[in-house]
């Protein structure tokens, strides 16, 4: 089982800080999402909640560590390994803006906001690669 202060040192390496939920998360280091962020380490270990955290932590997406956000990247992370595995993965994923495409969630389907940010980052990191291949083969 994975314990709080665990996930704890695991945020803190990207430096991001759990606040309480009853409290609004103020600037780009804190979060709300330790729950979120311990279900992930439970559910798949340190690795993939790292790998998660670190994607999320460029200086284009710092910040957005909703709980929303935390979940989609991981379900991408877990549902195509074959992109995962690209050597121009990190390249790919970082061109893509998640506060943007939360907020589109949002405006789509208030009611399912991480569902449908899946779909969205999915469906646009594909629309990317794709692009890119044809840029390739031209």
């Amino acid at each position: 089982m994975a314990s709080g202060g665990h996930v704890d040192r695991i945020a803190a390496e990207f430096g991001v800080h759990f606040v309480a939920s009853t409290k609004r998360a103020d600037g780009r280091h804190q979060s709300k999402a330790r729950r979120t962020c311990a279900a992930l380490l439970k559910n798949h270990g340190a690795a993939h909640l790292r790998l998660v955290l670190g994607l999320i932590n460029t200086e284009k997406n710092r910040g957005n560590w909703s709980a929303p956000v935390i979940t989609a990247v991981s379900w991408l992370v877990l549902n195509k390994p074959q992109w995962v595995a690209r050597r121009d993965f990190l390249e790919v994923f970082d061109s893509l803006d998640l506060a943007q495409f939360l907020l589109k969630a949002r405006d789509i389907n208030p009611s399912a906001p991480t569902v449908t940010l899946s779909v969205l980052l999915s469906y646009e990191f594909d629309q990317l690669i794709k692009s890119q291949l044809r840029g390739k083969a031209a």
